[in-house]
């Protein structure tokens, strides 16, 4: 059962990690806050999940 959980939890992770990338390669310049968007990729390379999560919360300003 404890195999499950860690798995569950590192696909929960993969997925929010690819996630995150794939949308901040997407969104346009001009929505992307507070960093350059090759940061924020950096970022959310070398720090997948703390990335992640400040793109999520951090890095896409709202839609016009």
């Amino acid at each position: 059962m404890t195999a499950y959980l860690a798995f569950a939890l590192y696909a929960l992770v993969v997925v929010l990690c690819l996630h995150a990338f794939v949308d901040c390669v997407r969104t346009p310049a001009a929505r992307v806050r507070h960093l350059p968007k090759p940061v924020w990729l950096l970022l959310m390379w070398m720090a997948p999940v703390l990335g992640g999560i400040a793109w999520r919360n951090l890095g896409k300003g709202p839609a016009r």
